[in-house]
């Protein structure tokens, strides 16, 4: 039975559908769904793969159709199917409002632990080391909530250690997510995962006008007169 984790090519869309469905690890039945809903959209009845193109609002309106009411985490769940259900052969393309779906193949790979977040004590710890803000963008948590990220993602082998997580707002959460889809470099050098150590440095936007009306009197690059100011601090210093 080795190959079944690989392909199951020979079967129909329902069997495929119903086989994948049996397997699925998250522990919540309406995630169960909601994955189950997914591929049903994905794989149109009568129609072989590729499948449809299908838009993240299409999806969206299926979920909120069999709920009666909005639902705003489907995204995460797509990543789940994606992910620890080893359903590799949905792809994503576009973001934002552009985002979109298609089932390629019915290929799936071992499926993973599923998903867990830090326990109060330990995300307290976490928060406190960052000062209860954004590691990236900085914004506290008063300001906005912060999610529970792991630095280097499951998917490229990140543990779930206490030092491998980190606060991000939703914003530059999901901005992580979209980077990392499609990248295959080190996240040892990211600076989504590592921000501590790769983030840009950030002016202020009156310092940058500052700099740039500077250099503009006296006809240099903007980015020279910066490294200027920066060696003349040092050398006072």
């Amino acid at each position: 039975m080795a190959n079944e984790l690989t392909t199951i090519e020979a079967l129909d869309r329902d069997e495929w559908i119903e086989t994948v469905c049996a397997k699925f690890v998250h522990g919540s039945q309406a995630n169960r769904t909601y994955y189950r809903l997914v591929l049903e959209t994905l794989w149109s009845p009568g129609q072989a793969l590729p499948g449809p193109v299908v838009s993240m609002q299409a999806l969206r309106a299926v979920i909120n159709n069999y709920r009666g009411k909005p639902y705003s985490d489907l995204a995460r769940r797509i990543r789940e199917l994606q992910g620890e259900e080893g359903v590799v052969g949905i792809q994503r393309t576009g973001s934002g409002l552009h985002t979109k779906y298609q089932l390629l193949h019915t290929r799936l790979e071992p499926k993973r632990v599923p998903r867990t977040g830090l326990n109060d004590e330990d995300w307290t710890r976490v928060l406190i080391a960052y000062k209860y803000r954004c590691a990236v963008c900085g914004r506290s948590s008063t300001e906005m909530r912060l999610d529970q990220d792991h630095k280097r993602p499951r998917l490229r082998g990140g543990g779930d250690e206490l030092s491998n997580w980190q606060p991000l707002c939703k914003e530059c959460n999901n901005f992580k997510s979209t980077a990392c889809r499609y990248c295959n470099l080190d996240c040892a050098s990211c600076p989504w995962a590592f921000p501590e150590h790769h983030a840009p440095v950030r002016l202020s936007a009156e310092n940058i006008e500052r700099i740039r009306s500077t250099a503009l009197k006296i006809d240099q690059d903007p980015s020279s007169v910066l490294n200027e100011i920066v060696d003349h601090y040092f050398d006072v210093t």
